[in-house]
């Protein structure tokens, strides 16, 4: 008993000096809503089978699906390795049309892609380390509209530059998630809970950039509203989408569009009923994120032993997608409870009759059939 005692005093102690370490990671105690737990999983976000039930393509020939974009009969996306792929609305091949040029741990990997909404020749992709470009499909040129290691004049380099929405009049709004971390760390930025994030918006006429907001909390995906009346991005970490009035009277200002989110969002992208849907990286189904979030001497202890992966997989097991409506209300949600087709859901595209799951590492899309995707959640 006395040896006992003894083993775990030195326990302590060893964790202790452990905690007292000094390191870059930081980690804040916080709590995803002030006034509510976790959301209960009932209604429209009651758990079925729909993304278990659904088919994985192309598999083991693609790397880290991690968001898309369509038009004229193709689907794009951005891979682990760099490199970024189209295929058929079929699902039946795919060819690469850009290669990785450069080593990702120098130019990270492609993440958001978007159409210009006047021209179908413009693929707009935020490649986190490399830069905002832009690529012609119709001569196959490629161009740097921002450099993440030199963004403009007074701007500190772009460290995970993660979605854009490039707007009617060519201008741009794009995301970093954060000024802190790298390509490499973002269990990092998400896991520590402060306020790393930026949004900007780049001007092509004088190609300008300027920080429309700061201190954000690991903002991520983009999606612009009706008219160009606002734009939508997630706080990964706060589990929470937020909305930035472009124009009319609130135009600059900014409020909480869906708050509380049974999950960590990633990528919102419109859905076919009118709404956004949100992929989301995390699922709040077993109370582990919430506990974890309001004890930062966990995340650190987890840190300092190298434990941030492993924890993240613990959490990992419930892939889960939510449909929010033009108010941010939940409306819809598909599930795949035990992970038996995916673990994880970065981005949604929704094809009108089949919708397309991305992931930020699995090694294939998911693909959901129209009898699947427009049932009410059961």
């Amino acid at each position: 008993e006395k040896m006992l005692k003894y083993v775990a005093a030195l326990f302590v102690v060893a964790v202790g000096i452990l905690l007292a370490l000094p390191t870059h990671f930081d980690p804040v105690a916080f709590r995803y809503s002030s006034t509510d737990g976790a959301p209960e999983f009932t209604g429209p976000l009651a758990v079925n089978q729909h993304i278990a039930n659904a088919r994985r393509v192309f598999q083991d020939a693609v790397q880290g699906p991690e968001a898309f974009a369509a038009a004229s009969g193709y689907v794009y996306t951005g891979l682990k390795d760099g490199r970024i792929i189209r295929f058929n609305l079929e699902l039946s091949d795919f060819e690469t049309i850009l290669e990785s040029t450069c080593a990702i741990n120098e130019c990270g990997r492609p993440l958001g892609l978007k159409f210009h909404p006047r021209d179908a020749n413009k693929l707009y992709v935020a490649y986190s380390r490399k830069g905002l470009l832009l690529y012609h499909l119709d001569t196959k040129q490629w161009e740097t509209l921002v450099d993440c290691r030199q963004p403009g004049e007074g701007i500190t380099p772009l460290m995970i530059l993660n979605d854009m929405v490039p707007l009617s009049n060519d201008s741009v709004f794009f995301t970093d998630m954060s000024d802190k971390y790298g390509f490499h760390e973002v269990e990092e930025e998400v896991v520590e809970g402060r306020p790393h994030g930026r949004l900007f918006h780049y001007n092509p006429t004088d190609k300008s950039l300027r920080v429309v907001l700061e201190s954000l909390h690991s903002p991520n995906g983009m999606a612009v509203g009706p008219d160009e009346q606002f734009v939508l991005f997630p706080e990964t970490s706060r589990a929470r989408v937020i909305r930035y009035y472009l124009k009319g009277s609130k135009a600059g200002t900014v409020d909480i569009f869906a708050d509380n989110l049974p999950g960590l969002p990633d990528n919102i992208t419109p859905s076919s009923g009118g709404g956004y849907w949100v992929g989301l990286g995390a699922v709040r189904d077993n109370g582990l994120l919430d506990m974890l979030v309001e004890r930062p001497w966990l995340r650190l202890l987890g840190y300092k032993l190298k434990l941030m992966h492993f924890l993240m997989k613990l959490i990992q097991k419930h892939a889960m997608i939510i449909e929010l409506d033009s108010s941010g209300r939940i409306v819809k949600s598909l599930h795949d409870p035990n992970g038996l087709v995916t673990t994880s859901v970065s981005s949604v595209l929704d094809l009108g009759d089949k919708l397309l799951l991305g992931s930020f590492f699995a090694p294939y899309i998911v693909a959901i059939g129209n009898e699947q995707n427009i049932a009410a959640s059961e």
